[in-house]
């Protein structure tokens, strides 16, 4: 790719360049560096980092792909059994924890890993407790949350914060679009092609090319 085609690229749809988004892309750009040589590049360069960024835990826990970018406020827990892998190009939406443990010691979580090319929304939740699998080209809308375990409840003698918890991986095959507000519960597999509708609470497994929707969710046809 030539360099005047690199520069209106850096612009919206109705402009031929556009300065100010050249200039975040820059400091995104830096910041990026200045991360990957903090994790001895298990963070490929580039990376597209933005302001307030927090990496909490051990950089050997965490690799990237290139060409990654992470919006602002986004923290990264790395405290994981098989660590955070996040694929090449992928995007992690402003406001996003990706949290496989507690901050405070305890048990150690099992980690992600997110596929090429996949994005998820702003504000979203990663609980990865359980491990988590997300494909590639996977479109995460905004709000989302996913979580690998569920409490135990069912020693009524006993108060359910000290009755443990129950893991459960979950998997999301490649090419899913999942829309806003959406929660993905502990031992979910979502097959590939398949459509979650926004505001669902997903508590089963689906095949490839559901179309799936409701609270809790069910099967509105295959597509």
């Amino acid at each position: 790719m030539n360099i005047s085609k690199i520069l209106s690229s850096l612009s919206y749809d109705d402009e031929s360049f556009n300065i100010g988004v050249l200039f975040r892309v820059l400091f995104m750009t830096i910041r990026g560096g200045w991360l990957s040589i903090l994790s001895l590049n298990r963070i490929a360069f580039p990376v597209f980092v933005s302001k307030n960024v927090k990496v909490v835990g051990p950089y050997k826990n965490i690799n990237t792909g290139k060409y990654v970018k992470i919006e602002s406020d986004v923290i990264i827990q790395t405290e994981a059994i098989k660590g955070i892998k996040i694929g090449r190009s992928c995007t992690i939406g402003s406001g996003t924890s990706i949290r496989p443990s507690s901050y405070y010691g305890g048990d150690r979580g099992e980690g992600l890993v997110l596929g090429d090319r996949s994005a998820i929304g702003i504000n979203s939740y990663i609980g990865c407790s359980g491990y988590i699998e997300i494909g590639d080209d996977v479109i995460i809308g905004p709000h989302f949350t996913i979580i690998s375990e569920n409490h135990n409840f069912s020693d009524r003698k006993r108060k359910i914060k000290e009755q443990g918890v129950r893991r459960a991986n979950i998997k999301i095959d490649n090419d899913v679009w999942i829309g806003c507000n959406v929660t993905v519960l502990a031992g979910v597999n979502i097959g590939g092609g398949s459509v979650i509708a926004a505001g669902s609470v997903v508590t089963k497994s689906f095949p490839p090319n559901s179309l799936i929707g409701g609270v809790p969710a069910k099967l509105i046809k295959t597509i």
